[in-house]
């Protein structure tokens, strides 16, 4: 989200007062005897250290204290019936980091794949299909996998729809009070993402609650809104979080953009013109026509999700929100936390930071940093210019450490 800028800087400045009051005050309730992030400490041989999406550079991973990545676990079974290729594949990938002594933390399939695949989790005929792929993972996976994670950010719009929160969360607790009982060593749990995903879900989740070993968080304040500035309100929803759903913690995505700046007027409007608008007012007056010409993956994501939005809506999506940043392939004014640029050097001082005191709180079992290495394109929009997905990486495009590599060494190491 983003706010008129004067507004931003207004809001930026009252939350950066308020975080560490409030979030002082959330500290004494978040049960620090607690038992259970213990147990799930001693299933995982201690607080997870993690990365999403690496590279197979063994050598460079293990050495900077990285015990886990976090990957996708593709749709199981093909069009016959049998496994498909694309799983068993990922499989024998996975081993060849077991072998190397990291351990996998997976994601089950989201509910529009299953929906693409015929299973519609709104059926319960449906569901029970979906439990079933879901028990058969477990055990195929038992030998390969240290933790599961039922799907991915139900809260944010491109994962979640067509489905609405309650409909994911029975998806999520139906396989959650299947699997717990046979999960073994295994960890089991959820993730929180997007401001719906982490207000609404853990409410529609209570009555699924004893069938979780944790709940995981996806955070990245500074990065796509213009109004947080204190690196601190990660730590306070992390301990929102702990308070309603009283589960053991892991931040199961965590990251800081590397690069990028505001482009001026003048390179905005250029941009505008491309396709054939000289004004966001212009723009507006035809929202439709100026959709059509936009990258096809940003086309068919309003095609897909808000069709039935009318124009105005439309417009605010597009430039009043993240949609923004990558029509101009910029990070937007005032984007960005307090002493934290978005440059190799900030991403590596947010690193040290958010993981030296994700580590003091008993109740937080691991933190596993997006991402392993920068990207060529970004994967919302395409466009190979647009710093939103792009700069995450912890190693550049050619794999060579930056400096976000060395400062989740230090980190991580014992």
């Amino acid at each position: 989200m983003q706010l008129p800028l004067w507004l931003a800087r207004i809001v930026g400045v009252l939350l950066a007062v308020l975080t560490p009051l409030v979030s002082g005050v959330m500290g004494l309730f978040t049960r620090p005897s607690d038992p259970a992030p213990a147990a799930v400490m001693e299933m995982t041989d201690g607080f997870i250290t993690g990365i999403c999406h690496p590279e197979e550079q063994f050598d460079l991973i293990n050495g900077a204290n990285i015990g886990w990545i976090r990957e996708d676990i593709p749709y199981p079974y093909g069009e016959d019936g049998e496994l498909s290729p694309w799983y068993l594949s990922w499989k024998e990938e996975m081993q060849r980091y077991a072998d190397h002594g990291i351990r996998i933390f997976a994601v089950t399939p989201y509910p529009n794949t299953y929906l693409e695949h015929g299973l519609d989790c709104r059926k319960p005929e449906d569901m029970e299909k979906i439990v079933e792929s879901a028990k058969f993972m477990l055990e195929d996976l038992r030998d390969l996998v240290g933790a599961l994670q039922i799907t991915n950010e139900m809260g944010v719009d491109r994962f979640t729809k067509p489905f609405t929160l309650e409909e994911a969360s029975v998806f999520i607790g139906e396989q959650l009070k299947a699997l717990y009982p046979i999960r073994g060593d295994i960890i089991i749990g959820y993730n929180l993402g997007g401001p719906d995903g982490v207000m609404k879900i853990p409410p529609l989740m209570k009555e699924y609650n004893d069938f979780c070993d944790y709940v995981g968080v996806d955070i990245y304040f500074g990065s796509f809104e213009n109004f947080v500035k204190n690196i601190d309100t990660h730590l306070l929803v992390l301990k929102y979080v702990r308070l309603v759903s009283k589960k053991p913690i892991i931040m199961t995505e965590f990251g800081y953009i590397g690069y990028g700046e505001p482009k001026t007027k003048a390179e905005k409007q250029a941009i505008l013109q491309k396709y054939g608008f000289d004004s966001e007012e212009a723009v507006r007056a035809d929202v439709d026509t100026f959709i059509s010409r936009l990258p096809e993956r940003i086309k068919a994501e309003f095609e897909e999700y808000y069709a039935d939005r009318s124009a105005e809506e439309k417009a605010d999506l597009l430039f009043k929100g993240e949609f923004a940043n990558h029509i101009y392939c910029e990070l937007s004014q005032g984007t960005g936390l307090y002493g934290y640029p978005h440059s190799p050097e900030g991403q590596a001082k947010y690193f040290t930071r958010l993981i030296k005191k994700m580590r003091s709180y008993p109740w937080c079992c691991g933190a596993i940093v997006y991402m392993w290495n920068d990207s060529k394109a970004c994967y919302v929009c395409g466009q190979s210019d647009c710093p939103v997905e792009t700069g995450w990486g912890i190693v550049d495009g050619e794999g060579n450490p930056k400096a976000g590599y060395y400062a989740v060494r230090d980190a991580f190491a014992d």
